[in-house]
């Protein structure tokens, strides 16, 4: 059994049964066997399942988005802000469901030729434990939708919502084995990307685990998508709305005690703005509030693992010896909240460009800043990075905003904004941020594969074919 800490206090949550591998083997075996029936219903009649899926969440978001709380320590605004999304997210798949078709393509009038989109069969998504609850439902929803069995792994140190969440898919009428969670750690994940009955793994979290899943991957040729980790940059120019992109920057970084796979780790200000953009963002972060998620006045909580806060103070730690640590907000004084895994928001300049926290995924609340020149020097540093998942930009020049956008090696850029998201809109990373892309129109691409068939409306061996020996071309 593995305890299930509350990161806000240190409190065991429950105690979880790991999935054996055994027990995974089973599940594949059970998934297999109830995808056919399943990929045989109409798009309209897996589209009524995924929509009373998203009823029964709907009418439960306080529950779900407490027990997210208790379970990642996330303030309570941003849980239940994440429950409605994976409503939303089964209620957008429902829609893809009825619009799954092919095409015609006449490659000449002696063919009928057309392409029918099936479903791969058993997909595995494995998730982080950032996200837990709307993760899962972005992994599960478009599986369904187009046809597919799920096998959902969630993070070790976070089961509870996707547990949760399969029982809402039974309630909702899944067919038993259709859809299975696997709680369990390396040994589990490892048993499920390896398994040979496994059609499709969607992988989200960190590089060095999509690297394994990767090459766990290549051995049965399973098709593989990854969205990993980020050092993603913000580029503030000097006739930027300040007010705002101060308010993106914070935001961007410190949110969700900065375990964010896109955080705006990295403040990249044109040096006519420097000092005062600084000062400011260094005034916000002083007045951030830490402390209990449950509490309204709360603005980030602790972070969701004791691993994860001793990294994260670890690179503090190291990067004070490295820069000038230039504002840090106060830790909480809550006697009932000594043992949780409080990290301060912190902003360090005048780094050099090696420095570890300028390259490295911290996954924490803290900021790098740096200074450029010119638009050339801005995207230099903007792309001086492994990582490639996200950027943001800030100007009042819409060419110069576009110009960068197109230059930038980044999956998602956001122009005069931050942190936008949507099931419509494609999203994934190049570079050690990953490969493959999930949400809108590419869904449709990765949770399918087309088949084509061709009809002969004339009969017989196509023109021009035939063996060497009737002197026909081959």
């Amino acid at each position: 059994m593995v305890d299930v800490v509350s990161p806000i206090d240190a409190q065991v949550l429950a105690r979880v049964a790991p999935t054996a591998p055994a027990d995974v083997d089973a599940a594949v075996r059970a998934a297999r066997a109830a995808q056919p029936a399943w990929a045989r219903r109409t798009g309209s009649e897996r589209a009524r399942v995924l929509h009373a899926i998203a009823d029964l969440i709907e009418a439960r978001v306080e529950d779900l988005a407490e027990t997210e709380t208790r379970n990642t320590g996330k303030i309570l605004s941003d849980t239940r802000r994440e429950v409605r999304r994976a409503a939303g997210s089964f209620r957008y798949y429902a829609g893809w469901a009825e619009q799954v078709r092919g095409e015609t393509i006449p490659v000449g009038p002696e063919y009928h030729t057309y392409t029918v989109p099936e479903p791969h069969g058993v997909v595995a998504g494995v998730i982080p434990w950032n996200v837990p609850f709307f993760f899962a439902a972005k992994k599960i929803a478009p599986a369904l939708a187009f046809g597919n069995a799920c096998l959902l792994k969630p993070a070790e140190e976070t089961p509870l919502t996707a547990l949760r969440l399969g029982e809402l898919l039974a309630e909702a009428g899944i067919p038993q084995g259709l859809v299975q969670v696997l709680p369990g750690g390396r040994e589990t994940g490892a048993a499920l990307v390896s398994h040979p009955g496994v059609d499709l793994i969607v992988f989200t979290g960190h590089h060095d685990t999509g690297k394994a899943i990767a090459r766990a991957a290549a051995a049965n040729l399973t098709p593989i998508a990854l969205e990993l980790g980020g050092k993603s940059p913000q580029v503030v120019f000097p006739d930027a709305d300040l007010d705002r992109a101060v308010d993106a920057v914070v935001l961007g970084v410190f949110a969700s005690c900065g375990q964010m796979c896109i955080a705006g780790s990295r403040l990249v200000l044109h040096e006519s703005i420097y000092d005062e953009v600084l000062d400011r963002v260094a005034a916000r972060v002083r007045t951030l509030q830490v402390g209990d998620p449950f509490d309204e006045r709360t603005d980030l909580g602790p972070q969701i693992t004791a691993a994860q806060r001793d990294k994260t103070v670890a690179f503090i730690a190291e990067t004070r010896n490295a820069g000038r640590l230039v504002a840090q907000a106060a830790l909480p004084d809550d006697e009932r909240l000594r043992d949780g895994f409080y990290v301060p928001p912190t902003v360090f300049d005048r780094l050099d460009e090696g420095a570890r926290v300028l390259r490295e995924e911290v996954f924490g609340p803290v900021l790098a800043v740096s200074s450029f020149r010119d638009d050339a020097e801005a995207l230099r540093l903007a792309d001086d990075t492994q990582f490639g998942l996200a950027a943001g930009v800030w100007t009042a020049d819409i060419a110069r905003a576009h110009r960068f956008a197109g230059q930038v090696r980044a999956g998602t850029v956001w122009i005069n904004t931050y942190r936008v998201l949507s099931d419509l809109v494609p999203f994934g990373g190049v570079g050690l941020s990953g490969y493959g892309r999930e949400n809108g129109t590419e869904a449709a691409r990765l949770y399918l594969r087309p088949k084509s068939v061709w009809t002969s409306l004339a009969g017989g061996i196509p023109q021009g074919y035939g063996m060497g020996g009737a002197g026909a071309a081959g």
